[in-house]
């Protein structure tokens, strides 16, 4: 296999924009300048493990890791892998591994060994930062089972505790000193982080950033949502996941903010959190906006300080992201949308927009964006549903290692085909309209996009959350089902009589079926393809 230096890695576009505009090039050029200007001010902040870090505490810890793994041989260019819940050691790593020009490889925290495995082996990580468990998962055997079978696998760095030979205690490499630590001088263009999809359909795959593509990103999803120092930031996105790495914490050190962490999404948690550390943005999914919204004691927390947060995925409900804006209240709640390939965020609106629900916003500064047709790609006219395609610095540097998925993503000139489904308005905001491509339902010749269908189930009174799927049929070819959770009970007839009128025919659900518990990716969305697959085994509970 070649080296990642000897890798042909193709950029978006080529464009020197995140060289200037006196833009940090990684997250620990951030830093340092948020410890110069503001010291002593909190920049990370994890409540329920009671750990918090000054912008200079928060440094001093960074040069003093990133010295340490200096001393293990890690320098500019290794990959090193981080295997962690959301917790302060993750912060501190991030901005380390930028601070020699290391390549940050997280994983995903629900990966189990043939995950972990294939992904040390693809990235050829040179060590891993691990905690040792987290719920049920227990890192530490996982870990160091595979050391047999990842040959470029040389250190093994715990954050917790272990009497384990081979296991490199985190505090370890913490004891160097920080006052004469000279930081790699990396360019921004140079590889910064490997991010893997969650590997649900197939091997993961393994999104290449640049340093500078993902300041850049975070920097203008920063600017756009009006943040600033003073303002605190909580987020129940895991940080392996590009919005929880990249939009929060980059966010946060691009503008000198506070990153407010929590190691899981609880819902009364977040209220405690939100309500004691005065927290002004708050970042969620579709589902960990439901759950607030509709949990019981949410009207016993003063959550008056939320002032704007962020909401992303295809299955965000205008109305939903509307109500949470009202009776948080949270009035700058925008909807947003990003992909990994891209450095996380491509579009949103500003917090005070009336369109911030309704519609993704604008394409962020520095993001080029285009709506194609999926057979043909020739450009779709406002108001045309098609699928979106991005170009600029935040693109992904390309698949690592793959250069067949990336030519099938990213074309000659730079237009990455993101796979989903929307439209432009003549005012050019985007609206995410179809969900994915993949998802699309083909019904005897007749396209589908199941998030018409779910938006109007949504609006009946006895529904919680709705997935709309399609399923074989020998006739038309595929046929369309729905779940849900209820709230009240009610029969399949009444809702197929509620759509009556509101959509056509074709498109009704011809099958529903209750769930009580949802098949969940780690950043909050439905695993439809867990319900195709359930659906046809005959696993999932008929509604009648």
């Amino acid at each position: 296999m070649n080296t990642i230096a000897e890798q042909p890695i193709r950029a978006g576009r080529d464009n020197d924009r995140t060289e200037h505009h006196q833009l940090p090039r990684n997250s620990y050029e951030a830093l340092a300048r948020c410890a110069d200007l503001w010291p002593a001010s909190e920049g990370v902040v994890f409540p329920l493990s009671n750990k918090r870090l000054t912008f200079s505490q928060w440094l001093s810890q960074a040069q003093r890791l990133g010295e340490g793994l200096r001393r293990l041989g890690i320098g500019e260019g290794d990959t090193v892998a981080l295997w962690a819940e959301n917790r302060i050691e993750w912060a501190v790593t991030q901005t380390a591994l930028a601070a020699i020009g290391a390549v940050l490889v997280p994983i995903n925290t629900h990966f189990r060994e043939q995950d972990l495995r294939f992904v040390l082996n693809h990235s050829q990580a040179k060590a891993i930062l691990f905690s040792k468990r987290f719920r049920s998962s227990n890192y530490l055997d996982m870990v160091t089972a595979q050391q047999p079978d990842t040959p470029s696998l040389q250190h093994m760095v715990c954050f917790d505790a272990v009497d384990q030979p081979g296991i490199v205690a985190y505090e370890t490499l913490l004891k160097g000193q920080d006052h004469h630590f000279v930081p790699a001088h990396t360019q921004a263009k140079a590889m910064g982080s490997v991010q893997y999809t969650s590997g649900t359909t197939g091997q993961p795959k393994g999104a290449a950033l640049s340093f500078g593509g993902m300041m850049l990103n975070a920097a203008a999803s920063a600017k756009r949502l009006k943040l600033s120092h003073g303002d605190r930031w909580t987020s129940i996105i895991p940080l392996f996941h590009c919005a929880g790495c990249i939009m929060n914490l980059m966010g946060c050190l691009s503008q000198g903010a506070t990153y407010v962490g929590v190691p899981a999404f609880d819902a009364q948690d977040m209220f405690r959190i939100i309500e004691s550390e005065r927290c002004t943005l708050l970042t969620g999914v579709p589902t960990s906006y439901l759950s607030m919204l509709q949990h019981p004691d949410r009207q016993q927390f003063d959550l008056s300080t939320l002032r704007a947060g962020t909401c992303g995925g295809s299955d965000c409900d205008p109305g939903v992201l509307a109500r949470c804006a009202a009776e948080f209240p949270i009035p700058g709640l925008v909807q947003v949308y990003g992909q990994t390939e891209a450095s996380t965020l491509i579009a949103l609106d500003d917090p005070d927009s009336p369109d911030r629900w309704a519609t993704s916003g604008y394409a962020l500064e520095g993001m080029e964006l285009r709506i194609t047709h999926p057979d043909t790609r020739s450009i779709m006219e406002p108001m045309a549903l098609g699928q979106i395609e991005v170009r600029g610095p935040m693109v992904m540097m390309a698949y690592l290692y793959q250069p067949e998925a990336t030519s099938k993503t990213i074309d000659e000139d730079g237009w990455m085909q993101t796979g989903d489904l929307g439209y432009l308005r003549p005012d050019g905001r985007l609206v995410i309209a179809g969900g994915r491509l993949r998802d699309m339902i083909i019904r005897g010749g007749e396209n589908i996009y199941p998030v018409e269908v779910e938006n109007l189930l949504r609006e009946h009174p006895a529904v919680g959350e709705v997935a709309v799927f399609g399923l074989p049929d020998t006739y038309y070819g595929e046929t369309v089902a729905a779940a849900v959770s209820l709230r009240t009970p009610v029969m399949a007839d009444e809702l197929k009589t509620f759509l009556s009128g509101k959509v056509a025919a074709f498109k009704h659900p011809i099958r529903y079926f209750q769930v009580t518990e949802w098949p969940m990716t780690s950043s909050g969305k439905i695993k439809k393809r867990d319900l195709q697959t359930a659906a046809q085994a005959n696993q999932l509970d008929v509604l009648t």
